[in-house]
C-alpha cells in the first residue's frame, strides 16, 4: 500500500487562512459550515456568490496534514486539552487511547474529561509491551502483556512446582512395584534383565550404570540387614517346620520353637534320635512322619503340632499369585509429567551492543522440568564479529554488523537470538546555528560525531515539529514561526545533544515618499536664485516646507502607524490608505480577508455617510482583495479576491 508521509504539513510556510470555529454571519468558511450555500452561486451573475479561498483551503488541508503527520509519528492521537477544544474539557468514550507525556493511556468510562494519569478508576497505562519471560515466571508488573508463549512457560514452572512438591509421594526413576497384568504401563519396564536405552533414560542409567534391569523373576525380596548385598541374589531354601505349642518333659526348648521335619524319603529310625536336636538349626530328625511314640529325652507326641496348629502333615508353603516386578523409567510421563524438549527459549531475544563489549546470554529449555537434562551448546554464526563461551558470554570483537546467538542441545532443537553491534558515539556537537531563522527556509548545520567511525543510528526529534527539524545530516528546515528544541541521540548509547531554535516571520516593512529636507539646497546664490528654482520646478512655496502632508499635496492620506490590535475593518470607512504590520492583529472575526498581515485603502464614494470601498493586499503575495460598504444601516459585502 503506497502513502504520503506528511514530513512537512501541507502549506506548512505557505499562506493560510485560520478558519472559524463558528459559524459567521456573512456565511464564510468555517468549521461548522464548511463551504456555505453562497459558494455555489455563480460568481457572473450573484453579487452574493463567493469563491473557494486559496487560503483557506491551504488552512484546511494544513489542519488535516499536521494531524494525519501526528498519526504517522506516534501511532495514537496526543490527548485534547480544554485549551483545544475551545475552553471545555473534551470527554472521551471508553476504550480510546491516547498520546499524553509520552505515555498511553486507555479511557476507562464514557465522557471521560480527566487528565489521563491523575485517577486510575478513569485512565489506565495502555497495556502494549509483551511481559519478558522472568516477568511472567516472577510474576511481577502491571503494564505488560501475557502472551500464549509466555502463558506457556508459567504453565511450565508451575508444573514443575507441583512436580517438585509431590515428588516425596511418588515413585522415583528406578523404583520397583508389583503388577498384576501381562503389559506394564507406558513407561516402565519388567525387572527380567533386559537392557534400556540409556540416552534416553538418563536417570534410569544412575540407578543402573550397566544399561540392563534386575532379574527379579522366580524370586522373592528380602530386606538385607548388611546394605552391602543390596541387590544380590541368595541361594533359596524349602524348609518345612512345625511349631511346639507346649514344654516336653526332658526337653530343652520352650513353646513355639521351630523343630524342623526330616528331608523327604529318609527313614526317621535309621538315626539315632537326641530330644535335644530338634530344637534350633543345629540338628535335623530325618524322617518324613511324625512319630506318634517317640523315645529319647522327650515324650508325648500329643503336644507337637502343625504351623497352622493342627496335628497331621506338616505345611511346606503358603498358596500364592504370580505377579509381574516393574521399574520406572525416565519415559513414565503420565507420573513425573515429563517431557521431552520442545523449545528452547533465549534471553535477550533481540539486543544490541557496543563493538568490544560483552553481554551475557541465558536459555531455559520448554518444558521447564527437563531442562536439567539436556545441558544448552552456545555457537555463533559470524566468528569475525565475536565469540561466546560454553557459559553464554558473548564478546564482541571490535567490529560491527549483525551477529546470529545459537544456543542447541543434544536432540537438534535450536534457538536463534538476534545482536546488533555496532560503533558507539561517544559525544555529539551540534556547530552555529543563525541566531535569525526565517520561516521557509532550509539550513545547513555542522554536526560533528565521535568517533567518527561511528555505525549506531542517530535519531532525530523536535520538541515542536510545525516549527523546525533537524536531520541527522545537519539539514535544517524551518516550517513555522515559534521555538523549538531540536534533539540528535544515538539510538543505542544514548549519546544526546539538543539546541533550541526561534523561527519567525519576515514581514515586509512599508516605504513611504518622506522630504526631509526643503528645496533651499538647491543654490546657495540667494533669494533670486530659489525663485528661479521654484519656477522651474513648479513647486512654488511647497519647495520652503521641511515636509509634505497629503493636504499639501492633494493626496489620499497615508498611515504613520499600524492599524490598532482589535480594529474591526467594518469601522474604517475614512478614505486614506492603512496597514497592518502585526498577523496575529489581522483575524477573519475583525472582517480581514485572510489572517496576514497587509495593507488597506479605503475610497470613499459619497452615496451616504461612510459608504465606501475597500481593497486589502497581504504582504506575502500578489493577491487582492475587494469588497463595498452602502446602505444605512451600513453593510458590507463579502471579500472577493480579484
Amino acid at each position: 500500500m503506497e502513502q504520503k508521509f506528511f514530513r512537512i504539513p501541507w502549506a506548512a510556510s505557505g499562506d493560510r487562512t485560520s478558519i472559524s470555529e463558528t459559524v459567521p454571519a456573512d456565511g464564510s468558511v468555517s468549521y461548522p459550515s464548511g463551504w456555505g450555500p453562497d459558494y455555489q452561486r455563480n460568481p457572473k451573475t450573484d453579487a452574493n456568490a463567493k469563491n473557494p479561498e486559496r487560503a483557506v483551503m491551504n488552512g484546511v488541508l494544513n489542519a488535516i496534514t499536521g494531524a494525519i503527520r501526528q498519526y504517522q509519528t506516534n501511532g495514537y492521537p496526543e490527548w485534547v486539552t480544554a485549551a483545544d477544544n475551545n475552553g471545555s474539557a473534551f470527554g472521551y468514550d471508553a476504550g480510546v487511547v491516547v498520546n499524553y507525556n509520552g505515555a498511553l493511556y486507555l479511557s476507562l468510562m464514557a465522557g471521560n474529561t480527566a487528565t489521563p494519569g491523575t485517577d486510575t478508576t478513569k485512565w489506565q497505562p495502555y497495556i502494549q509491551r509483551e511481559a519478558t519471560e522472568q516477568e511472567a515466571l516472577d510474576g511481577t508488573g502491571s503494564s505488560q502483556a501475557m502472551t500464549p508463549r509466555r502463558v506457556r512457560s508459567l504453565a511450565d514452572k508451575l508444573d514443575q512446582e507441583l512436580f517438585t512438591a509431590i515428588e516425596p509421594y511418588t515413585v522415583p526413576v528406578g523404583g520397583g512395584m508389583l503388577w498384576f497384568t501381562n503389559t506394564p504401563p507406558d513407561g516402565w519396564l519388567e525387572a527380567n534383565g533386559q537392557t534400556f536405552s540409556t540416552t534416553e533414560n538418563p536417570k534410569l542409567t544412575a540407578v543402573y550404570p550397566s544399561g540392563r534391569l534386575p532379574d527379579l523373576r522366580d524370586r522373592y525380596p528380602k530386606a538385607a540387614s548388611d546394605k552391602s548385598l543390596i541387590g544380590t541374589n541368595g541361594a533359596g531354601t524349602s524348609l518345612e517346620h512345625y511349631h511346639l505349642t507346649s514344654k516336653f518333659s526332658g526337653a530343652s526348648g520352650s513353646e513355639g520353637d521351630d523343630i524342623y521335619l526330616p528331608l523327604r524319603g529318609d527313614d526317621w529310625s535309621s538315626e539315632s534320635y537326641q530330644g535335644q536336636g530338634v530344637f534350633g538349626d543345629q540338628n535335623r530328625v530325618k524322617s518324613e512322619q511324625v512319630p506318634n511314640q517317640q523315645s529319647g529325652n522327650t515324650t508325648g507326641s500329643s503336644n507337637w503340632r502343625n504351623i497352622d496348629g493342627t496335628a497331621g502333615a506338616p505345611v511346606a508353603e503358603p498358596d500364592h499369585t504370580f505377579c509381574m516386578i516393574i521399574i520406572k523409567t525416565d519415559q513414565a510421563k503420565a507420573d513425573t509429567g515429563e517431557a521431552g524438549p520442545t523449545a528452547i527459549i533465549i534471553t535477550p531475544a533481540t539486543d544490541s551492543i557496543e563493538a568490544g563489549k560483552a553481554r551475557q546470554f541465558s536459555a531455559i529449555i520448554v518444558p521447564s522440568n527437563v531442562g536439567g537434562n539436556y545441558p544448552i551448546s552456545w555457537s555463533v554464526a559470524d566468528a569475525a564479529l565475536g565469540s561466546i563461551n560454553p557459559d553464554g558470554l558473548y564478546t564482541a570483537n571490535s567490529a560491527s554488523g549483525m551477529q546470529t546467538i545459537i544456543a542447541s542441545i543434544s536432540t537438534g532443537l535450536t534457538a536463534v537470538a538476534t545482536l546488533r553491534q555496532d560503533i558507539w558515539l561517544t559525544s555529539i556537537t551540534i556547530g552555529t546555528i543563525p541566531s535569525s531563522l526565517v520561516v521557509g527556509n532550509t539550513y545547513n548545520v555542522p554536526i560533528t560525531y565521535s568517533p567518527t567511525g561511528y555505525t549506531e543510528t542517530v535519531l532525530a526529534s523536535s520538541s515542536n515539529s510545525s516549527v523546525a527539524s533537524l536531520s541527522g545530516a545537519g539539514v535544517l528546515d524551518v516550517y513555522g514561526a515559534g521555538t523549538a528544541t531540536l534533539t540528535l541521540t544515538g539510538a543505542s548509547s544514548g549519546a544526546t545533544r539538543s539546541v533550541t531554535v526561534a523561527a519567525t516571520e519576515v514581514i515586509a516593512p512599508e516605504v513611504y515618499l518622506s522630504i526631509s529636507k526643503n528645496l533651499i539646497e538647491i543654490s546657495a546664490n540667494g533669494a533670486s536664485a530659489q525663485a528661479a528654482a521654484r519656477l522651474s520646478l513648479g513647486l512654488g512655496n511647497l519647495s520652503t516646507k521641511s515636509s509634505l502632508t497629503a493636504a499639501d499635496v492633494g493626496a489620499v492620506p497615508h498611515a504613520i502607524s499600524t492599524i490598532a490590535a482589535g480594529t474591526d475593518l467594518d469601522s474604517m470607512t475614512t478614505a486614506g490608505e492603512y496597514y497592518q504590520s502585526v498577523t496575529s492583529y489581522a483575524t477573519t472575526a475583525l472582517h480581514y480577508p485572510e489572517a496576514v498581515a497587509g495593507a488597506l485603502k479605503v475610497v470613499s464614494t459619497g452615496v451616504n455617510t461612510g459608504t465606501c470601498r475597500q481593497f486589502y493586499w497581504p504582504y506575502n503575495s500578489d493577491k487582492e482583495y475587494r469588497r463595498s460598504g452602502y446602505g444605512s444601516p451600513l453593510v458590507f459585502t463579502a471579500w472577493a479576491e480579484h
